[in-house]
C-alpha cells in the first residue's frame, strides 16, 4: 500500500466514496477523449482552418486527458510497482512491442492516412477517428512507461529525488503547453524550444538515478541489460515507425505521427515520455555493462556484511555450541572469502588443550582434520596474536595436504577474547596466494566477532551449568535438611539445643539425637572432610548408620567402631569423618562419649570450673584395621545439676575475624562459662552471636554445627535408683570424669 494518497485522491470531495470518485475520474477522462475526438471530427467535416482558440481548447483538453490517464493508471500501479529492474523493464517492453505490431497492421486495416495541407487536419472523418485511437493507445503506453520506470528512479527515495521526478513531469507538461496554439505541421516557437531544453535537463536529472544497479547479482545484471537494450530498440523502432513508413501520416506532410495529428500538445508530451524511456534504458544498459567487472567484489562485500550481521545476531541469542560453530565455519564461504573453512576449538572438558576441528564448510571435518596440524597452527597464530597466512600452504611442514585436496593457500585466525584463546578459524582457497590483504583484514574482523560470540556462548553455557548445579544443590540442601532432626526430644533432667549453619549450598556437617530407651539418649556430631555434594553424600550414609545401629549398643566406642567398619567400603581414599558420639544416661546421671578425631567437648559447671574433654580416637575411615579400636577411648562424666556441655564442629572455633584471628577454644569456653546459668537455648544463642560478632563481615569458610546439653538433674522421686549425691567427687577435689579404653 502507498504511504500516502495519490494526488487525485487528495482532490476527492469528502462526500464521495473511493469507488464513486474513481468512476467520476474515469468518466471525466472518457468525456475529454470523446470531446477532443468529436471536436476534431467536426473541424474535419467543416474543412476550414480552425481558429487559434479552437486549437488551444482541443490541445489543452487532450493534454489534460494525458495527465489524467497518468494519474488514473498511477492510482493502481503505485500499489504494485517496485524497484525490481527486471519487472520494471520487461513490462513496458512488451507493451511497446504490442503497440509497434499494431502500427504495422494499421495500414492494412484502414489504409494510408492523409492530412489536409491547408487546414492541418485529417483529410476525412475516418482519418480523424484513427488518429484519436492511435493517440489514446500511445498516451496509455507513455503513461505506463513513466510509471514503471518511476519505481527505479525513486529507488531509496529522498525528498530531493521525489522533487526532481515531479519537476520532470511538470517540465514535460509545461513544454507541451507551449505548443497549444500550433498546428501539427507548424514549427516550434523560440519559447517552446526554451521550454523543451529545460524539460530535457530535468529529464537528465532523473536519467542517472541508477542506484539499484549495484545490488544486482551477475545473472540479474545480464538479464536486465538484455531487457534495457530491448526496450531502447523497441522504443526507437516505435518512433521510427510512427514518423516514417506506413505507420505515419502520408502525403505532403509525410513524417508526422498520428498522435500529433490528434493533438500537437499531447503528441509533444508522448514524445517526451518516449524520449525519457529511451535515455533511461540506454543509461541503465551502459551502467550495467560498466558494473559487470565489479559484480564479484560487490557480492563478496555484501556476503561479508551479511555474514557479520548473522554472527552478530547469533552472538546475542541463546545457541547451542555446535550450531554456533557451524555458523562460524560457514560464514567465510558464504561471504565469498574462502573456498573452504573449518573451526578448531579447545575443549578443556576433554582433558586436552589441543584444538579439535568441530565444524567445516566446503570440506568434511575428517578432511579438515587431516590436511593441517590444527594444534601447531593454532598455537603459532595465538602466539603471534595475528592471522597466519600461508600463501603456498602445501610447502609448509605443518600442512599435510595431498594432491587433489584443493588446498593452495591457507589463513589461520586465532579466536581470542578477554585474554582467552578459544581456538582458530581456518580459511582456504584452492589456488596459491589466493588471499589479498583486504581478504585477510575482513577475515580478521570476522574472527574477532566470532571469538566474541564464542565467549558469549561459553559464558551462557557456564551460566546454565551454574544454574543447573544451583538447582540441584538447593534440592540436595532441602533433602539434607530433612535428614537433620526436625525437633529435639524432651529429656527428663536435661535441656537440649542444636543449630547448623552451612558454608555452601550443601553441608558436610551432621548431628542427630536418638532416643535409645530406658532414659538413654545418643548425641552425635560429625564433620565430613571437605564440603559440597560429596560431603553431603557421606552425611546421608552416616544418617542411615545412626538410625540402624545406634539402638543396638549403649557404648559410644562400640557404635563408632561399627560406623567405621560400615563406612570402610564407601569412603574415598582421602575422605574421612571426624565424629563425637555420647550417650546421656538420665537414670544414672552420666554422660559417656567417645571422640573419633573430633573437636574436644567443652564442659562447664555451675561453680565456674571448666574442661576441654579430649578422649583419644582416630577419625572414621582413617584406619580399617585394629588400630582404630586400640586408640579409641571413652570418657565418662558424672553429672551435677547445672553442668553444660557443647559438642560442635571445627567450623565454630576456626571462624576468623577480619584481622585473621581464630575464634578458638578459649573464647568458646568463656562464652559458655559466662552463660552457664542460662538455659540450653540461651547458651546456644550466645555462642552463635559471639562467633558472628567476632567474624564481622567475614564469610564462614566452613560449616558450623553445635549441640548444647545442660543437665538440670532429675527430681528426687523421679527414680528410685538415682544416687543420693552426685557432687562428692567434685567436692573432694577429684575430677568429675574418668577415661577408659573403649575396648579392654
Amino acid at each position: 500500500m502507498p504511504s500516502s494518497p495519490s494526488p487525485l485522491d487528495r482532490l476527492r470531495p469528502a462526500v464521495l466514496t473511493g469507488r464513486l470518485w474513481s468512476a467520476v475520474l474515469w468518466g471525466t477522462a472518457a468525456l475529454l477523449f470523446a470531446g477532443v475526438t468529436l471536436g476534431l471530427g467536426v473541424l474535419t467535416v467543416v474543412g476550414s482552418p480552425p481558429s487559434t482558440a479552437s486549437r488551444i481548447v482541443l490541445n489543452v483538453s487532450a493534454l489534460a486527458l494525458g495527465v489524467l490517464l497518468y494519474g488514473l493508471l498511477g492510482r493502481t500501479l503505485l500499489r504494485r510497482t517496485s524497484a525490481d529492474p527486471v519487472r520494471a523493464l520487461w513490462r513496458p517492453l512488451l507493451i511497446a512491442l504490442g503497440l509497434m505490431l499494431g502500427l504495422y497492421a494499421l495500414p492494412v486495416l484502414v489504409g494510408p492516412g492523409f492530412m489536409n495541407p491547408g487546414t492541418g487536419l485529417p483529410e476525412k472523418l475516418s482519418m480523424a477517428t484513427v488518429a484519436a485511437g492511435v493517440a489514446l493507445v500511445n498516451t496509455v503506453v507513455a503513461a505506463l512507461l513513466l510509471l514503471y520506470l518511476r519505481g527505479l528512479v525513486l529507488f531509496r527515495r529522498t525528498r530531493t529525488t521525489l522533487r526532481n521526478w515531479r519537476l520532470m513531469l511538470g517540465g514535460m507538461v509545461v513544454a507541451s503547453l507551449s505548443s497549444v496554439a500550433l498546428a501539427p505541421h507548424e514549427g516550434t516557437t523560440l519559447v517552446g524550444s526554451l521550454f523543451a531544453v529545460g524539460a530535457f535537463f530535468l529529464l537528465l536529472l532523473n536519467v542517472f538515478r541508477l542506484g539499484w544497479i549495484a545490488s544486482l547479482s551477475l545473472r540479474r545484471k545480464l538479464i536486465t541489460v538484455a531487457f534495457a537494450v530491448g526496450l531502447v530498440g523497441v522504443l526507437v523502432s516505435l518512433l521510427i515507425r510512427q514518423f516514417t513508413g506506413p505507420g505515419a501520416v502520408q502525403g505532403a506532410f509525410d513524417g508526422m505521427p498520428y498522435f500529433s495529428l490528434f493533438s500537437r500538445s499531447l503528441g509533444d508530451l508522448i514524445l517526451f515520455a518516449y524520449g525519457f524511456g529511451i535515455l533511461y534504458a540506454l543509461a541503465a544498459a551502459l551502467s550495467l555493462l560498466f558494473h559487470l567487472p565489479t559484480t564479484r567484489a560487490y557480492a563478496q562485500r555484501t556476503g561479508e556484511i551479511q555474514a557479520f550481521r548473522t554472527l552478530a545476531e547469533l552472538s546475542t541469542q541463546v545457541l547451542e555450541p555446535q550450531r554456533l560453530a557451524t555458523t562460524i565455519a560457514a560464514a567465510p564461504v558464504d561471504a565469498g572469502l574462502a573456498d573452504a573453512a573449518w573451526l578448531a576449538l579447545i575443549d578443556p572438558r576433554s582433558g586436552s588443550l589441543a584444538p579439535r576441528v568441530v565444524a567445516a564448510t566446503g570440506a568434511s571435518v575428517d578432511q579438515a582434520t587431516r590436511v593441517a596440524d590444527a594444534a601447531a597452527l593454532t598455537g603459532d597464530a595465538a602466539e603471534a596474536e595475528a592471522p597466519l597466512v600461508l600463501g603456498a600452504a602445501a610447502a609448509d611442514h605443518r600442512v599435510r595436504a595431498r594432491p587433489g585436496d584443493g588446498l593452495g593457500s591457507l589463513v589461520i585466525l586465532p579466536l581470542t577474547a578477554g585474554g582467552q584463546t578459544y581456538g582458530a578459524l581456518f580459511a582456504s582457497r584452492a589456488i596459491t596466494d589466493g588471499f589479498e590483504a583486504d581478504d585477510v583484514g575482513a577475515l580478521g574482523t570476522f574472527a574477532g566477532q566470532a571469538a566474541l560470540a564464542l565467549s558469549h556462548a561459553a559464558l551462557f553455557v557456564e551460566a546454565l551449568e551454574k544454574e543447573r548445579l544451583a538447582r540441584e544443590l538447593a534440592l540436595a540442601r532441602e533433602v539434607q535438611q530433612r535428614l537433620l532432626p526436625q525437633s529435639l526430644p524432651d529429656v527428663d533432667g536435661a535441656e537440649l539445643a542444636a543449630a547448623e549453619h552451612s558454608a555452601s549450598e550443601v553441608c558436610g556437617d551432621y548431628y542427630d539425637i536418638v532416643a535409645l530407651g530406658e532414659g538413654c539418649y545418643g548425641l552425635l556430631v560429625a564433620d565430613v572432610a571437605g564440603k559440597g555434594a560429596a560431603a553431603a553424600f557421606y552425611m546421608a550414609e552416616l544418617k542411615g548408620i545412626v538410625q540402624s545401629t545406634a539402638r543396638l549398643t549403649r557404648s559410644p566406642g562400640e557404635f563408632l567402631a561399627g560406623a567405621n567398619e560400615a563406612l570402610a567400603d564407601s569412603l574415598g581414599r582421602k575422605a574421612f569423618i571426624s565424629a563425637i558420639y555420647g550417650v546421656l544416661d538420665t537414670q544414672n546421671a552420666t554422660f559417656t562419649f567417645a571422640r573419633a578425631g573430633h573437636c574436644p567437648v567443652v564442659m562447664a559447671r555451675q561453680d565456674g570450673e571448666h574442661w576441654l574433654l579430649r578422649a583419644d580416637g582416630l577419625g572414621l575411615g582413617l584406619d580399617h584395621g585394629p588400630l582404630f579400636r586400640r586408640t579409641l577411648h571413652e570418657q565418662v562424666v558424672r553429672l551435677e545439676p547445672g553442668d553444660v556441655f557443647a559438642l560442635y564442629t571445627d567450623g565454630l572455633v576456626e571462624a576468623r575475624s577480619e584481622g585473621g584471628q581464630e575464634f578458638g577454644y578459649d573464647r568458646l569456653t568463656e562464652v559458655i562459662c559466662r552463660h552457664r546459668a542460662d538455659s540450653a537455648d540461651e547458651v546456644l544463642t550466645a555462642i552463635l552471636a559471639e562467633q558472628q560478632g567476632f567474624a564481622g563481615s567475614m564469610e564462614h569458610e566452613d560449616d558450623t554445627t553445635v549441640i548444647v546439653l545442660k543437665w538440670t538433674g532429675l527430681a528426687p522421686d523421679s527414680s528410685d535408683d538415682a544416687p543420693e549425691s552426685t557432687s562428692t567427687a567434685s567436692s573432694n577435689g577429684e575430677a568429675p570424669f574418668i577415661i577408659r579404653p573403649a575396648f579392654a
